[in-house]
């Protein structure tokens, strides 16, 4: 699977405003959690204030219920919004709702008077509300929700000040806004206390111009801050214009404490190190890590990987784990039947059939050809015979034998409620259950919905030869896409894309043996860069950071220790690396960059990829740029092949000939040997948005190529991970070289060298690894090396001995490297970065730490607790 940057998280490179919905919460036991206030009469209890939900979406009427009030009293409610109103109370506990029209994070006072007396408050818990942003679909691609942060070194205690103190605010957004000729162009704050100052946008970060501003408020109170972001079309001129809110308490205030010092009880919120966000939703279509992580909370599969572990399963749509004993596998290994479990439902209230799970892996096949490439290959490989990562089953020379080949590969009995795996060959349990269990490949959709929202299947040759075209991108189903109907313990509430996703539980998952019903609210938000992400965690703003940068380590030393925060670290089956492309797309790079150029195959050169791979500075980039001797802290180590450790058959690189070294003067007789010496080139390295550390190594590799040909001009390119995505379609990639990753989609090398190295794979396809066009440009024994090594691929995929497939794995890995496709850089360790309160299933923290759920970097919401 394609990875995001370094995250603490997963699909391979180094990055939204959440919407939450009411999680439901028993009133009274909320109320319990209060604190109550002595009034003048010890005999009587102050009053409590007790939401329905801490978190809330904008626009969306807030339930309230006030206990231990006197009848008759005057309840006077500040919302923390500006709006003060009166109720009038109805008995010892009183309800009123509240919309709010403003996004943002509120402090909610209370005040009971009797005969004008003021007998209660709750000036000493003040209760906290957040209020997400609900963007229209219209507005999205012209919208950039504004963030309010504190710097709180300098305030601690924000949001609660001393009379006099000196406040400092820092303006911020999600995401800048997507629509063509958009840009930020101003913010405009409004302290509250009469002050008002408008700060123009950067050109080039969007960020202020002045960052943080500072007030001061001379009087105790509660003061309303109000952040207005402008957005500018400049090719008409129109600007639009967002706002957030954030309440600020001055004197003698205080917030009130949850059980344990809990922000917002059941919601978890996370600030992703992600600018982008993902590139679908669809578990046919996406294969990255950052959709993954949603697919896998509302997507469900037959089987789930048994927390940490990568060779255990438990049931999960599935009754029970077949076996050759309970008959669910025959002796030689080639017919797997589920039988589906009874009382799980769609998040629609309709049935999970065996017709809906054998639909689902039907679109799965039907979809292995999808550009950009998709994961279903992984089911396909043991299903259809000679099939291959990127080409589709059904051809339009013979569309009747990939017809035939996928009717016969999965079959369905509405009557046992089973559905069965026909594999063409014999495989053993725990290798096919990656498969299965993988919802980027065996992920269940509900057939009644898929024909509803217009992507059914007909079920004919021509139809499958149809249907596959809705793999390709510009061709998906949208629904499918932004939201798909869920069949897991999760569902979306709200989606704005490349902003946040909101998700709460499926009210007809009921939970199953090793898998609870979920009661909180996520809310996954991608921010724009490691800075906002890290002020969202340090603020209080979020439970979970990731994707932060190694650099940030520094910073987080310090909340460790003060109890702010706790770090995990574990080791990952995960990869990242510099790609080289071989087929650029000349046009589409003028759309990156006008003044950019190079010929289109500069890459297909094998000793000008050598030359490159041999100018890197490995052990600068592993010590001190990824900062494993600058930090302390091991973040990853160098590796050479794609078959990394703790995978089978991994052969240490010391075993290897041609390893790549730091060598310039070996390089700069490699460019010369190259034929390309003295030609003038200028090109990006593209890098996922947000991610620092390696834009820092592209800068530095631009500085070794310029010192051995000053006519190499290479600098370092940001650009979303979801586009970067999106980019990766064959013969039409612009990125001439670029920096991803790829993590484990089943513990097995075979995945790992389908997808990185053998033709039509996974990274081959989009860049140019093709026989016949190396052929084409007249490198022939090139091209005998590349077709060597694929057939070398499939010898060692179907080996049977152990001892020859580490042989022959070996050879892979070697001819690999002679042909120098990649630019390997480290095989890291993750780390997750949560508030201390967070805690995993069962006391075990191990269960967010399976390399098979993106890398060990994405979440099951199900096995966090919070609290």
């Amino acid at each position: 699977m394609k990875k995001t940057g370094k995250r603490s998280r997963k699909a391979i490179s180094r990055t939204v405003i959440a919407v939450i919905v009411v999680v439901v919460i028993i009133i009274a036991a909320v109320a319990a959690y209060f604190l109550l206030m002595n009034r003048s009469s010890s005999s009587i209890q102050a009053v409590a204030l007790a939401p329905t939900s801490f978190v809330i979406l904008q626009g969306t009427a807030e339930n309230f219920t006030v206990y231990n009030t006197q009848p008759n009293a005057i309840l006077t409610v500040n919302f923390g919004d500006g709006v003060i109103k009166n109720f009038t109370a109805t008995g010892t506990s009183t309800s009123f709702s509240y919309t709010y029209q403003y996004p943002g994070h509120y402090l909610v006072l209370i005040n009971e008077y009797v005969n004008n007396k003021l007998v209660s408050s709750t000036n000493s818990s003040l209760l906290p509300i957040t209020v997400e942003a609900n963007i229209p679909s219209n507005e999205s691609s012209v919208a950039s929700v504004p963030l309010i942060t504190f710097n709180t070194t300098k305030n601690p205690t924000a949001p609660f000040f001393r009379a006099g103190e000196t406040a400092y605010f820092y303006a911020g957004f999600l995401q800048p806004p997507t629509g063509q000729n958009m840009r930020i162009e101003s913010y405009t704050w409004n302290f509250g206390n009469g002050q008002t100052q408008t700060v123009k946008a950067n050109n080039s970060t969007l960020l202020p111009t002045v960052n943080p501003v500072n007030t001061t408020y001379s009087s105790p109170g509660i003061y309303v801050v109000k952040l207005t972001l402008t957005t500018l079309n400049e090719s008409s001129g129109k600007t639009y214009n967002f706002s957030t809110l954030y309440t600020i308490a001055v004197g003698s205030y205080a917030e009130f404490k949850f059980t344990g010092n809990i922000p917002n009880p059941g919601t978890i919120t996370v600030a992703e190190n992600v600018p982008g966000g993902p590139y679908s939703f669809d578990p046919d279509i996406d294969y990255e890590s950052v959709g993954f992580e949603v697919i896998s909370n509302i997507i469900g599969t037959l089987l789930i990987y048994n927390g940490s572990s990568t060779t255990s399963f438990i049931p999960f749509i599935a009754a029970q784990i077949p076996t050759v004993q309970n008959g669910g596998i025959n002796t030689n290994y080639t017919t797997y039947t589920f039988k589906i479990r009874s009382g799980l439902y769609f998040a629609d209230g309709s049935p999970i059939t065996a017709y809906d799970v054998w639909y689902s892996m039907v679109r799965a096949l039907l979809t292995v050809g999808g550009t950009p490439g998709t994961g279903t290959w992984i089911l396909a490989q043991y299903l259809i015979p000679n099939s291959t990562a990127g080409v589709p089953v059904v051809s339009s020379s013979d569309p009747n034998q990939g017809f035939q080949e996928i009717m016969n590969a999965v079959t369905y009995n509405n009557t046992t409620d089973t559905v069965t795996f026909h594999l063409y060959k014999p495989t053993p349990p725990n290798l096919f259950f990656t498969a299965i269990a993988d919802p980027l490949t065996a992920g269940i959709l509900s057939a009644k919905w898929l024909e509803s929202v217009g992507d059914g299947i007909t079920f004919t040759p021509q139809g499958f030869l149809t249907y596959e075209n809705t793999a390709n991108e510009g061709h998906y189903n949208t629904q499918v896409e932004n939201d798909p109907l869920a069949s897991g313990p999760y569902m979306i509430k709200q989606y704005v894309p490349g902003q946040y996703v909101v998700l709460t539980p499926n009210p007809y998952f009921p939970g199953v043996p090793g898998i609870p019903k979920p009661n909180d609210t996520v809310v996954i938000e991608w921010v724009k860069d490691p800075q906002t992400a890290y002020n969202l965690f340090t603020s209080g703003q979020a439970d979970i950071v990731t994707g932060l940068p190694t650099n940030y380590f520094a910073s987080l030393k310090p909340l460790v220790a003060q109890g702010q925060a706790s770090i995990y670290q574990f080791p990952t089956l995960s990869e990242f690396f510099f790609v080289f492309n071989l087929n650029i797309s000349t046009s589409g790079l003028k759309q990156l960059g006008p003044n950019y150029n190079i010929p289109p195959n500069y890459f297909a050169n094998l000793y000008v990829r050598e030359a490159f791979a041999y100018a890197f500075n490995y052990t600068n980039y592993i010590e001190n740029i990824l900062g494993n001797a600058k930090y302390g802290f091991d973040f990853g180590e160098p590796y050479a092949g794609a078959i990394i450790k703790g995978l089978p058959y991994y052969t240490p690189p010391s075993e290897f000939t041609g390893v790549p070294t730091f060598n310039l003067t070996y390089a700069k007789q490699l460019l010369i040997k190259s034929g390309v010496y003295n030609e003038s080139v200028y090109f990006p390295i593209i890098v996922p948005s947000g991610d620092t550390v390696d834009y820092a190594a592209v800068q530095m590799f631009a500085q070794t190529m310029q010192q051995i040909d000053p006519n190499i001009k290479i600098e370092p390119l940001y650009e979303p991970f979801s586009t970067i995505i999106g980019l990766q379609v064959p013969g039409q990639n612009p990125m001439p070289m670029y920096y991803l990753g790829w993590i484990a989609d089943y513990p097995y090398p075979s995945d790992f060298v389908n997808a990185m190295y053998k033709e039509n794979g996974t990274y081959p396809a989009p860049n140019g690894w093709s026989i016949s066009y190396l052929q084409q440009l007249g490198y022939t024994n090139e091209a005998q090396m590349y077709q060597q090594l694929n057939n070398l691929i499939i010898q060692a995929d179907s080996a049977t001995n152990a001892t020859q497939a580490a042989l022959l794995y070996k050879q892979v890995e070697q001819q690999a490297i002679n042909l120098y496709m990649y630019i390997y850089l480290d095989q890291p360790n993750a780390f997750w970065v949560v508030k201390p309160y967070m805690n995993g299933y069962n006391g075990q923290i191990s269960y967010e730490e399976n390399p098979q759920i993106g890398g060990a970097g994405d979440s099951l919401y199900f096995w966090w607790v919070k609290g």
